[in-house]
């Protein structure tokens, strides 16, 4: 009873590829894409687009150079007039109508520059305000006068960094004189003592 299921569903994958349409030939989806076609608009509107396009030019020490990319392998070159050596020649430029020749694979293309396309960009935050012509760059403008407590207690840091320096001071004279003083209590020629572990039991 239960082999007769069991065959059914190891069938059913081989019945529903019989039910399946026959896939579409190559040809018959070139010419009707899924995709649709392309329309072809702005300043490049009327060019083939074909396996090779412009995208620039310009002029070194009077020889003019030619960029072109081809699309399939998205690789750019930037090669010379009558250029042998590679896979495409460009045989002749008309700068007013900005158009190349050029031989490739045997046949003669005629391509026009390719058209940059421009787009607007986000709006950007403002430049901060410049400063003042009296400002002086190196040190904050004056605010108001510090209250009474805020000067005691800049006064207290001041006096305290005095100290300090002078702290320090007398321990570097200390060192290079050799003696010993109360911020430096181990004179610099003899080691400190060595340091014991505490036992565990």
């Amino acid at each position: 009873m239960r082999l007769l299921p069991l065959c059914a569903l190891l069938l059913l994958p081989f019945a529903l590829l019989r039910a399946q349409p026959a896939a579409p030939s190559l040809q018959s989806l070139v010419s009707n894409s899924p995709f649709g076609t392309a329309t072809a608009a702005g300043p490049n509107a009327g060019m083939p687009t074909g396996p090779l396009e412009f995208r620039g030019t310009f002029v070194d020490n009077g020889e003019r150079f030619f960029s072109l990319l081809d699309p399939s392998t998205r690789r750019s070159e930037w090669v010379g007039l009558n250029e042998a050596g590679r896979p495409f020649t460009v045989k002749s430029y008309d700068a007013e109508r900005e158009t190349i020749v050029v031989e490739f694979q045997g046949r003669s293309l005629d391509l026009k520059l390719h058209a940059a396309r421009i787009s607007a960009l986000p709006p950007v935050a403002a430049a901060p305000a410049p400063m003042p012509a009296n400002a002086n760059p190196g040190r904050p403008e004056a605010g108001p006068p510090p209250s009474t407590t805020e000067a005691q207690r800049l006064a207290q840091v001041a006096e305290e960094i005095r100290r300090r320096r002078a702290l320090r001071q007398q321990a570097q004279q200390a060192a290079a004189s050799g003696q010993v003083t109360p911020g430096n209590p181990i004179p610099p020629n003899t080691a400190p003592p060595p340091r014991t572990q505490p036992q565990q039991n």
